[in-house]
């Protein structure tokens, strides 16, 4: 693998007072970042326009749960920033209804507890009429009662298929659920790369059981039995996967199947790299991920991951997205930012439909009438399950990139 020098990103709580940004700064990725600082549940929106000089007819207020510290606040960083793009242009292009939009922010650091005491918070905002919740798929379902006794609208950030089990009409997902994306990892694995006997490696967390399932499912259906003594669990937090590695190593399999969320992929990334485990290797949509690739350096080429978002998408959507994202913030677009935007826009979409920004009931109902719009990280219809998604893509790190291998749709 060709060398590269590792970049490091220094992230840091700042506040800040410079032109083009918000009014608070947690992050310190680029100098044009507008983050807000959400653990003191700041909102952000009068900086982006003034409501009276607009000609806006009052505002709404839409909330926004982020890991803003703690060891996930990379992640963080992603998803206030596509939030704020996505405040920006629905304002640049009359609001919402013709109301300013303005977002809350909440910091769930790295834990399931704060996880839930954050979302609580935002649904106990009674300006907050919707919100984006936790990028974790674990503690979404952690909160979904509380989501249900509020009846307030969550888009959820993970991608766990145990989400639309719960049944709860009030949680939405704008991506792929993980029954699509285990059939698209299994096809992946046995058709691209040719795996006849893969070893999984897997996280304990909902999420990670849950794909784990499904792409076992999946590889079942395509005539391939994995058997138990190929099954590797770790947990969300893990910092050694050296034993692992050596299992796998020694086992005989012929390919590797990677589930889990940013963080660990990058370790896991360094980790197999150093052990010399040259096998195919496919991963979930982490191995994708920006976070990723910048933390585990020239490690994590190879890989091939089965993805939400790769900044070469080829929609127009996709495309003003990623050259928006990298002009305002100087580094290129993840799998957080752009859910949250799309989240987003799918509120703003459903308020339009249903002629309110202050009905909840009424805006929850309209999301189903949702048909074929364009996001930027996929099309987006309505389905049983309150999934929105309809595609993902193939794609394939090279030189410290995610490249683009197919696009593949499920519906």
């Amino acid at each position: 693998m060709k060398k590269r020098k590792l970049v490091v990103f220094t992230l840091a709580i700042a506040m800040t007072v410079l032109a083009g940004c918000s009014t608070t700064e947690p992050f310190q990725a680029t100098s044009k970042s507008p983050a807000s600082e959400a653990s003191t549940s700041q909102t952000s929106g009068e900086s982006s326009s003034n409501a009276s000089a607009a000609g806006f007819d009052g505002s709404v207020t839409f909330g926004v749960v982020a890991p803003i510290t703690g060891t996930n606040k990379m992640v963080g960083e992603y998803v206030v920033n596509g939030a704020e793009l996505a405040l920006r242009d629905i304002n640049a292009s009359g609001g919402i209804n013709g109301k300013e939009l303005k977002l809350v922010y909440e910091d769930e650091v790295d834990n399931q507890q704060a996880s839930v005491n954050a979302m609580v918070k935002i649904m106990n905002y009674p300006e907050v009429v919707a919100f984006f919740g936790s990028t974790y798929s674990s503690n979404c379902l952690a909160v979904s009662p509380n989501v249900l006794e509020k009846k307030i609208t969550m888009f959820a950030g993970g991608s766990s298929a145990n989400i639309p089990k719960d049944g709860n009409p009030y949680v939405w997902q704008a991506r792929m659920t993980d029954d699509q994306s285990g059939v698209l990892l299994a096809k992946a694995a046995t058709e691209n790369l040719k795996m006849k006997n893969p070893a999984i490696l897997y996280s304990t967390e909902s999420f990670g059981t849950g794909l784990r399932d499904q792409t076992i499912k999946a590889l079942k259906d395509l005539g391939i039995e994995v058997p138990e003594k190929n099954l590797y669990g770790f947990v969300n937090d893990e910092k050694n996967f050296a034993p692992m590695i050596t299992q796998i190593q020694n086992s005989g399999v012929d390919g590797l199947i990677a589930i889990g969320n940013q963080m660990p992929a990058a370790i896991i990334c360094q980790q197999i790299e150093a052990a010399g485990l040259d096998i195919p290797m496919v991963g979930s949509s982490s191995w994708a991920s920006a976070v990723c690739r910048q933390n585990a350096g020239p490690s994590s080429d190879g890989w091939y991951a089965v993805a939400d978002w790769t900044v070469e998408v080829s929609t127009d959507e996709g495309k003003a997205f990623a050259t928006s994202y990298k002009d305002t913030y100087g580094a290129d677009s993840d799998m957080p930012a752009v859910a949250a935007y799309d989240s987003i826009m799918l509120f703003k979409k459903a308020c339009e439909i249903a002629k309110t920004t202050t009905d909840k009931e009424a805006i929850n109902n309209a999301l189903k009438e949702i048909k074929d719009y364009k996001g930027a990280m996929s099309t987006y219809t309505y389905a049983d399950n309150n999934c929105f998604s309809t595609s993902q893509f193939l794609t394939l790190n090279i030189d410290g990139l995610a490249t683009m291998v197919d696009t593949v749709k499920t519906r």
